[in-house]
């Protein structure tokens, strides 16, 4: 479903320009759920950009089912930023929200289709005229999820879905994505910079450094910590928190 060829992103500074993904090429297959792993600045989230026409190349390619990808949204790419608070307009209401991405792609019956997103999200018909001040965070990014959802795309981008919420919500958050794959059929890509959260979603993983990816591998092999890169094994060990010693008095 989808192919990066040898992608190049750079982007220009006062001084020259930066290099912010360099060289990757990756196959994510239909229906597949794939993580893209690393450290904040490593590429992440510019690579998710790019497939979504977000941010243009400046060398090598990427194909969504075997169509280049344009310079522009396309209506089968969704993506689901990482900010609840930031990613939706303050003095929209959720109706508006999730009404105006069905106007731009002239899909009718939209009341219908409104009432059906919410639902499928866990949010109910109460939501529907409240304004983004008026729900929790976790309540949000589920809209969120619903706007991405609402035209029925074939492949959803996930930019850290739930790195801003509190690790109750992380767990619904993180379930009610499974149990939409499961049902869509969809193809997705979820950024992270936590290996634990891609081990309970994804089947594959690539870890990315400095714009690179230095390692792709299955979600059996990083929950078996069997990893050949020695900072895939510093992520690894990172996501386990840390321990100490009592203070002896």
């Amino acid at each position: 479903m989808i192919e990066i060829d040898h992608a190049h992103i750079r982007f220009k500074t006062k001084t020259g320009h930066v290099d912010a993904v360099r060289d990757v090429s990756l196959r994510v297959e239909d229906g597949e759920v794939f993580g893209l792993v690393g450290e904040s600045g490593s590429g992440k989230s510019t690579l998710l950009r790019a497939l979504a026409g977000l941010v243009p190349l400046a060398g090598g390619g990427m194909r969504i089912d075997g169509q280049a990808v344009a310079h522009r949204p396309q209506r089968d790419v969704q993506m689901v930023f990482q900010d609840p608070y930031g990613s939706l307009h303050p003095r929209f209401t959720v109706d508006r929200t999730l009404r105006e991405p069905l106007a731009i792609n002239g899909i009718g019956n939209q009341d219908t289709r409104i009432l059906d997103a919410l639902a499928e999200v866990g949010l109910g018909a109460a939501f529907r005229f409240r304004y983004p001040h008026q729900l929790s965070g976790g309540q949000r990014q589920r809209v969120s999820i619903a706007r991405a959802l609402i035209v029925e795309p074939r492949v959803l981008l996930l930019d850290e879905p739930t790195s801003a919420l509190d690790v109750s919500v992380q767990a619904e958050i993180l379930n009610l994505l499974r149990r939409l794959h499961r049902e869509r059929k969809l193809t997705m890509i979820l950024v992270s910079h936590n290996l634990a959260v891609v081990g309970f979603l994804c089947q594959r993983v690539a870890v990315m450094r400095n714009g690179e990816v230095v390692e792709q591998l299955g979600v059996e092999a990083v929950r078996a910590h069997d990893v050949k890169h020695e900072y895939t094994r510093r992520l690894l060990f990172a996501t386990q928190g840390y321990t100490r010693e009592p203070v002896r008095s």
